[in-house]
């Protein structure tokens, strides 16, 4: 389609000979209207699927009832194509007007009755459903290519279990297609696999080029693609397109497992479309202008997609069977090109047909062969069904559960540790229970269902900073790829900018990460090789192993007594304001909490205490000129020592004392000075200190020679804005030990001891005299 001007006129050219002259127009219901058919014009249908995931007998929902299940699909793909033959007045495809496609992903991540066979009865249905040309996915890595290669020869197999061992292997009629996954040692395609196809259809060649993301190597195990290069997915096509134009081939498909979307869903028709394909194609346009691509089928985000990109149809028809594409256009045998852009309609794989008999028995013998497995119950839960849907902090009950039990066998296997972390895209289905005896019995299927993928568990080495650089990472690319945590919650915020990030991470027992320490965290291979962009998890030092993640999370079930669904809770998000408040608030509390005075008499030189380590501590004297001590700062342990011998404060006088920590947080404290102790002037008879009898010195608080204790301290209130206002003074308690701060005090008891060392200085002067 690289001529647009000349194409739009052909449009209305085809509309006026629809009028009068004959030929064949795309009509209203997406098929071609037959009106005196002109044998220059070729109508033709490309039905195609992504995303199936071996769901061979997987129901779901839809607005227009009940939808899903491979026998159905079976059924309406053959009503779909036989009512387009039928439009446009052909008895039957023996010219291959109608093909069936696929864009990657057919297997992996598949239920038991296709996963625990190695997902070879997949290929027997899409084999049964005629699918003739497909692409490359994610999943079809998930286990090696080799393996996917042995599965489409229908090789044998001693590798895995005796019932797939003993399964009636068969070997796939699709091509596979797939342009850019390239050898690293030499460049080559892998497997013989080619770049495209060539498809005679109706009597004009189509080309299909198939391509998978370039994502690929965040989301498969590093030693399953370690060998292979993964090209950009539009440089590819701009090449392949260009290959196929100089074969005389102008109508171009592009079989693609990359991300679209299309708002709504398949009931509100074609709509506008965003995502990797979009961007893929609006590159491919910008390169090569004369590219020639009709139409792309995207796959991976499992989304409803319909509409056009310039003059390109993009199409995406959900997962596992719920829907299907139906596109049809015209070609034309001179031009060698579609007339126009195809039109499509995305059609919901509705339970109101007959079931396809053939691949109904596919599944049948499938089942036959996994239901001594899957239907033995292995456990109780709490409820029908525990969720894998997160709520907006991308948390899930279903992901608390998983990673509790990695942690738990972990522990039961002897291996300590500290965190699990899965990622959330691992979790493939809601743990659904049977309603047995008043309770919910858990299947082995059922539980293999929600972790299908028998990823190696790993414990893994990492430092507090890795972790929180691993939180972190959630945060990037728009939050497409998350985890699921056990062992510490954390708390999140959100700048001005829009720009997320983790703030404060608390271990189980709520003390907090310390980011230099190094922790044990289960996670499983596919993180551990940086999979869904999480590279901080290449940092750690793989120590140990457990179990597959099926068969840990399937033991973990058996070992509960009944499974109660997790509380959510254990990612927070907090304004910035309310992070600073808090952080402003704990840092008061913790100095109110730590900060001790020695009592402070009248002619001490020394004023002692005890407070948070690392502190400033600064003296301001309210009296006597408003002199200021020389802040310092308190030692390891918090201990300080501020020489007042220069202050010259009396009996009465009161100082403020601020202490102020690392981070600048102050909490201000107000002292009392107390009267000085009697002191023998060496004649058996007291003297006030302060006496010019050139024989008294300052009592020391540590020592034994009665030094005294100081008063308990009361902060300053704030205000609402934060601001210090000053705090009464609060009396001396002379009990020789260090009060702790919020002691209590008796005025009655202080005054009457006042009054009564008042007496006795009144009596010994007198006696002086």
């Amino acid at each position: 389609m690289k001529n647009v001007y000349k194409k739009g006129l052909k449009v209305v050219l085809a509309a006026g000979l629809t009028l009068g002259i004959g030929t064949t127009a795309i009509g209203s219901n997406g098929y071609t209207a037959d009106a005196a058919v002109d044998s220059n014009l070729v109508p033709v249908q490309i039905l195609g699927i992504n995303d199936f995931h071996g769901a061979l007998d997987t129901p779901s929902s839809s607005p227009l009832g009940k939808i899903g299940g491979a026998d159905y699909l079976a059924t309406n793909l053959n009503n779909t194509e036989a009512s387009f033959l039928t439009a446009n007045g052909l008895t039957d495809n023996t010219a291959a007007n109608s093909i069936r496609v696929q864009a990657g992903d057919m297997v992996g991540a598949s239920p038991a009755v296709s996963g625990l066979l190695q997902d070879e009865p997949t290929i027997k249905v899409l084999n049964r459903m005629k699918f003739e040309i497909g692409t490359l996915g994610n999943h079809e890595f998930d286990e090696g290519l080799a393996e996917f290669k042995r599965i489409l020869d229908g090789g044998d197999t001693t590798d895995f279990n005796e019932i797939t061992q003993n399964y009636d292997h068969e070997a796939s009629d699709m091509s596979i297609v797939v342009g850019n996954v390239v050898k690293k040692s030499d460049g080559t395609i892998p497997y013989g696999f080619k770049p495209y196809e060539i498809k005679n259809m109706g009597g004009v060649d189509v080309g299909f080029i198939g391509v998978v993301t370039t994502e690929i190597p965040s989301l498969v195990l590093a030693n399953h693609i370690q060998d292979y290069n993964f090209l950009d997915e539009a440089e590819t096509i701009a090449k392949y397109s260009a290959e196929l134009q100089a074969k005389g081939v102008k109508a171009i498909v592009v079989l693609s497992h990359v991300p679209a979307l299309t708002p709504g869903n398949p009931t509100n028709g074609e709509g506008s479309v965003s995502g990797a394909a979009v961007d893929m194609m609006n590159k491919v346009n910008q390169i090569a202008p004369d590219n020639s691509v009709d139409l792309v089928l995207a796959g991976h985000n499992h989304q409803y997609t319909n509409g056009k990109v310039g003059n390109t149809r993009i199409v995406q028809s959900y997962n596992n069977g719920k829907a299907y594409s139906n596109v049809t256009g015209v070609l034309n045998k001179t031009t060698k090109d579609f007339e126009a852009t195809p039109s499509a309609e995305i059609k919901y794989n509705l339970q109101d047909v007959t079931p396809d008999a053939g691949v109904r028995s596919v599944i049948d013998e499938a089942y036959a062969l996994v239901n001594p497995v899957i239907s033995k119950p292995i456990g109780q839960m709490d409820s029908a069904v525990m969720t894998r849907d997160t709520n907006a902090d991308n948390e899930s009950p279903l992901g608390n559960l998983i990673t509790d039990g990695q942690r738990e066998m972990a522990k039961k296997a002897g291996i300590a540790v500290d965190f699990a972390m899965t990622n959330n895209g691992g979790i493939r289905a809601d743990l659904v229970g049977t309603a047995a005896n008043g309770s919910y019995a858990v299947t082995w299927g059922a539980a293999q269902a929600v972790q299908p993928f028998g990823n190696i568990l790993q414990v893994v080495e990492l430092t507090g900073a890795d972790i929180v650089e691993a939180l972190n990472q959630q945060y990037d690319e728009s939050e497409k790829y998350f985890l699921q945590v056990s062992g510490l919650t954390y708390t999140y915020t959100k700048n001005d900018a829009g720009e997320k990030r983790v703030v404060d991470v608390k271990k189980e027992d709520g003390t907090k990460l310390d980011e230099s320490a190094t922790y044990r965290v289960v996670i499983n291979d596919f993180l551990f090789g940086g999979g869904d962009s999480f590279s901080a998890f290449t940092k750690g030092k793989q120590v140990d192993v457990i179990d597959p993640d099926t068969d840990t999370f399937i033991n973990y079930i058996q070992s509960q007594t009944k499974l109660v669904t997790p509380e959510l809770g254990r990612k927070v998000f907090k304004t910035e304001v309310e992070i600073a408040k808090e952080k402003e608030d704990a840092a008061i509390q913790a100095i109110t909490d730590n900060t001790t005075f020695q009592s402070y008499k009248e002619k001490d030189a020394i004023f002692k205490g005890k407070t948070v380590p690392g502190a400033t501590v600064s003296i301001h004297t309210l009296a006597v000129k408003m002199a200021k001590a020389a802040p310092i700062v308190a030692d390891a342990d918090g201990n300080f020592e501020v020489d007042m011998s220069s202050e010259n404060l009396k009996e009465g006088d009161t100082f403020d004392v601020t202490v102020t920590d690392a981070d600048g947080y102050s909490k201000a404290f107000t002292v009392a000075v107390m009267a000085a102790d009697p002191v023998d002037n060496g004649g058996g008879e007291e003297e006030v200190p302060g006496d010019n009898n050139g024989g008294t010195t300052t009592p020391d608080p540590d020592g034994n020679n009665g030094g005294t204790t100081t008063p308990p301290v009361t902060p300053p209130a704030t205000t609402d804005n934060g601001s210090k206002t000053p705090s009464a003074i609060v009396p001396v308690k002379d009990d020789g030990a260090l009060p702790q701060t919020g002691d209590e005090t008796q005025t009655g008891a202080i005054f009457g001891g006042l009054v009564l060392i008042g007496a006795a200085v009144y009596y010994l002067r007198r006696k002086a005299a």
